[in-house]
């Protein structure tokens, strides 16, 4: 076998092999990022589905691209006094199904999960256009970039608990929050003879951040 013979076989190994190479780095990165379908949140059978917030705070990047997982940003406490943790089902590009494990007070990092907003997706570009226009309009008449926005709120307890979010937001004055926590403020008595507490997930200066404050009290933000 001449040099030109070997020159020409190892020229097509190193070509098989880079191209090897990069069809394995596509299908690690369709495994890089997992689609939420269920997540959950609490401890053995104390648990509370967490999906739908989840993917809020997925889809709004966190604060600095991470989700904390605690009592505040989960909605509330499951489990009193236990160590809770969030469970989060999603499946791969490839179609794989995994269980991801997060014990309370660790972090979740966003760039893992990939969620969609169905309502608006699915639908034609022009209602997404509107949709957008309009949220620009109503994060106007919030105060957007002059101070608080209101992301979700929920008062009650541990199964019995209500969204108060439009509420909270219609209450923005000046980009400034100001309520008292206390059944006739927010509504309604979601947990009768309960300990209520009002959970607030809200953006200020472009962090996202979380209060919760147990009835009786007030609740002021910034």
């Amino acid at each position: 076998m001449n040099r030109f013979e070997l020159s020409r076989r190892y020229l097509a190994a190193i070509l098989f092999l880079a191209t090897a190479g990069v069809f394995a780095m596509g299908l690690a990165a369709q495994d890089d990022v997992w689609q939420l379908m269920r997540a959950d949140y609490g401890w053995k059978g104390q648990r509370t589905d967490v999906t739908g917030l989840l993917q809020d705070l997925l889809s709004r990047g966190g604060v600095e691209g991470r989700v904390l997982v605690s009592n505040q940003t989960m909605g509330g406490d499951p489990a009193i006094g236990k160590d809770k943790s969030l469970r989060i089902f999603a499946r791969s590009g490839r179609g794989q199904e995994r269980e991801f494990d997060f014990n309370e007070g660790a972090t979740v990092d966003v760039r893992m999960f990939a969620v969609r907003n169905r309502d608006r997706d699915d639908r034609p570009s022009g209602d997404a256009d509107r949709d957008r226009e309009h949220d620009r309009d109503h994060d106007r008449d919030r105060g957007e970039g002059r101070g608080v926005q209101i992301i979700r709120g929920f008062y009650g307890v541990k199964g019995h608990s209500v969204n108060v979010t439009d509420l909270l937001q219609n209450r923005v004055r000046d980009g400034v929050l100001a309520v008292n926590v206390s059944n006739d403020s927010l509504g309604g008595d979601p947990a009768p003879g309960a300990d209520k507490i009002l959970i607030v997930i809200y953006k200020y200066r472009g962090e996202e951040q979380a209060a919760a404050v147990r009835e009786g009290g007030t609740l002021t933000l910034p």
